[in-house]
């Protein structure tokens, strides 16, 4: 009996450590199986050119994370984009207590998708297409969709770079840098969008670079403004945009940026050029410049601007009476101060109460034949809530107290959601 019982348990024993084998066997080979299979689409994409890199949490020579996607990606496609939804309640009552009755709209005010390629590690492509208010506008009841950036950059050496297509205006903070996340109000300030006027894009070339000493810069010459859209309320409707654009007279605009230490930074922009396109008649100099400065250390965000706007004279005052480019303002002028603080410490999550002060006069000074509006010189004062439940998506509230020179400013609150990919 012995006999038998003895070779019946040394199986029992060895049977149970073989099944464990081929189990422990099976699942290394399930292991690798799925790592080449993973390898393998990898490879694969990085062929066709579509690895999509991860957002990153930094933009790069003068553009948003998002829109600065194609600089890392390792070669071929890039995607990209940011949305907006606003949310408008005006007071029924202007400054000066007359009634107008409520306001109230929601709007998709953007939706915008960033597409770059990379052909190599010196050249590559970028490009912002943007659909504004749904992709509806009063002008293309159709539907509308705007690019606001298409452009090459030849990537020559760090200092030394040259970018050629259409390409942002590189002045003010908004203009360049305007996702939603990256601003702390539910709507840009307004010294940003009348006197800056965003989102401003126009033809050109240029070079751009990072210099010794913490300094960058970028350089351009662009197609000009159309001096004959201009009005009382500022430079911004004669924006050609790129559009079968005027190019009689050139411009030039240029950027210096200085970061002395993380979080801080100092810098100014300039624009000037002859903004008559007619190619004949008296000049229209329209010069401008702008003085930045930010600083971010913890929980704390401060941000001021102070820009100025100069027409010459002459050619506006050879237009008609009845003409509205002749109410231009010769000497326009706007300043903000922002500070905001993160209560959760600066952490992923932020929920940041901010408030804004900014004024802005379009007819500072205007030809000797033009009565000045006083309507034109507005004061904004904006109080809010910004939370971020992460980096890329904010939520905010405000309510903006805008008062002017002819009493009828009107008071608002204002809704926003936003993001970026």
């Amino acid at each position: 009996m012995k006999s038998l019982l003895t070779p019946l348990v040394l199986a029992l024993l060895v049977v149970p450590a073989f099944a464990q084998e081929k189990t422990d066997t099976d699942k290394r080979v399930a292991e690798l199986e799925r790592r080449l299979d993973a390898m393998s689409r990898e490879l694969e994409s990085q062929k066709a050119g579509t690895a999509m890199p991860a957002a990153p949490t930094e933009g790069r020579f003068g553009l948003a994370p998002s829109a600065s996607k194609v600089y890392d990606a390792p070669s071929g496609l890039s995607i990209g984009g940011y949305g907006e939804f606003l949310y408008q309640g005006k007071a029924a009552t202007l400054q000066d207590g007359t009634r107008v009755g409520s306001d109230k709209s929601v709007d998709a005010l953007r939706m915008v998708l960033y597409t770059g390629y990379k052909f190599s590690d010196r050249i590559l492509f970028n490009s912002e297409i943007e659909y504004e208010h749904g992709g509806y506008s009063d002008e293309h009841p159709e539907g509308e969709a705007v690019v606001e950036f298409a452009y090459l950059d030849f990537l020559i050496a760090k200092a030394l770079n040259v970018r050629a297509g259409m390409m942002l205006v590189p002045m003010g903070f908004i203009n360049e840098i305007h996702e939603p996340p990256t601003f702390l109000g539910a709507r840009r300030p307004l010294v940003e969008q009348g006197l800056i006027p965003t989102t401003w894009h126009e033809n050109g070339v240029g070079l751009h670079g990072d210099l010794p000493g913490h300094l960058t810069y970028r350089l351009y010459v662009m197609n000009g403004l159309d001096g004959m859209k201009f009005n009382a309320s500022g430079i911004r409707d004669g924006r050609q945009a790129g559009k079968e654009a005027n190019a009689q007279s050139l411009a030039w605009t240029g950027r210096l940026d200085w970061t002395p230490l993380p979080g801080a930074l100092l810098g100014g922009s300039f624009y000037t050029g002859n903004s008559n396109q007619t190619g004949s008649g008296d000049a229209l100099r329209t010069t401008i410049f702008d003085l930045h400065a930010e600083y971010r250390a913890g929980g704390l965000q401060l941000r001021g601007l102070y820009a100025r706007t100069t027409n010459s004279a002459a050619y506006l005052e050879t237009l008609g009476l009845s003409d509205p480019a002749r109410e231009t303002g010769t000497r326009q002028w706007g300043g903000y101060l922002e500070a905001g603080y993160d209560v959760l410490g600066g952490g992923r999550q932020a929920l940041i109460p901010f408030l804004r002060w900014e004024r802005l006069d379009t007819q500072s000074q205007v030809i000797p034949s033009v009565v000045e509006d006083p309507g034109t010189d507005r004061t904004v004062l904006t109080t809010g809530l910004n939370y971020k439940p992460i980096p890329n998506i904010a939520l905010k509230a405000d309510y903006q107290r805008l008062t002017n020179g002819s009493r009828t400013g009107r008071n608002q609150w204002n809704l926003g959601l936003g993001f970026y990919f």
